[in-house]
């Protein structure tokens, strides 16, 4: 499998009075083909995780695994682990510092030692995989295009070293309605090329149209695991821990409170429809 996480433990600043433990013996395990979606409170973790899921972090005990390599032991080849492993953090857009597009995207695969052809074919195709037109934006400088260009540019940049697993860290933070629509809906469109995708997201509504299982974690521990009609089922737990069900799934759950016949763990729109139109049809 992609992923294997196994007892994972991260503590910052041991042995001080500032010690704080930010993963608890966390094991989870990423299928090829998934797109996962890990969520929690501010606090519980999550962007730690990510971090060693490319070798950035690394913690004892505990052990993670990509495609079979083992991130932790000693010798091990972080470069290969991270051309297997594009990271998109929060704001990648203020880590763009080359004077032309083209450059900006260029620079891992650069990195790599490929050849110039074999560089340009990379720009070029990651480019149109994030929407934007090589012979528009290749020649200008990525601080005249508009904030959510910019971040197109900027995961270009992780695709463009052909990642199998891209892991995104709140990708659509800061984006306006519209913004946040197209973006996720380049990130479904990678996801449909194969990549296996790891979203981190506070948004049940985002990870709930969009992921096929979702990891909960709560004080740096995995509170619930399932796909999103499995954990939504926990509205009132979820609650207690910093966290919210999508808006459909808080409807739903009204309505069942109210005697209609809601079936447990709907949160799409189309899902909570049918079921009105079924409670209607039926003479609710």
């Amino acid at each position: 499998m992609p992923i294997e996480v196994k007892k994972l433990t991260h503590v910052y600043m041991p042995g001080t009075p500032f010690e704080s433990r930010a993963l608890n013996a966390v094991s989870l395990s990423i299928q090829d083909g998934e797109f996962v979606g890990i969520i929690g409170h501010t606090g519980s973790g999550k962007s730690t995780l990510i971090t060693h899921l490319n070798g950035l972090e690394k913690s004892e005990p505990g052990v993670v695994f990509v495609n079979g390599m083992d991130l932790g032991e000693k010798g091990a080849d972080l470069i290969a682990i991270r051309r297997v492993v594009g990271l998109v953090f929060q704001y990648p857009e203020y880590q763009l510092f080359e004077e032309t597009v083209a450059k900006d995207v260029a620079f891992g695969p650069t990195n790599l030692g490929l050849d110039a052809d074999e560089i340009k074919r990379r720009v070029e195709h990651a480019l149109k995989q994030v929407g934007l037109d090589p012979a528009e934006v290749s020649e200008k400088s990525p601080f005249e295009l508009s904030g959510g260009q910019k971040r197109r540019v900027a995961i270009a940049g992780v695709l463009a070293m052909q990642p199998g697993i891209l892991i995104l860290d709140e990708p659509a933070a800061g984006l306006d309605p519209m913004g946040r629509r197209e973006m996720f809906d380049l990130i479904r469109g990678i996801h449909d090329s194969g990549t296996t995708v790891v979203m981190v997201s506070h948004s049940m509504d985002d990870v709930g149209r969009l992921c096929d299982r979702l990891f909960v974690l709560n004080r740096g521990e995995i509170a619930y695991t399932g796909t999103p009609a499995e954990v939504f089922v926990h509205d009132n737990r979820l609650h207690a821990i910093g966290l919210d069900v999508p808006e459909c799934a808080k409807l739903a759950r009204r309505l069942r409170e109210a005697g209609f016949d809601m079936p447990e763990g709907i949160y799409r729109t189309e899902d909570v429809c049918a079921a009105i139109i079924g409670n209607l049809s039926g003479g609710k």
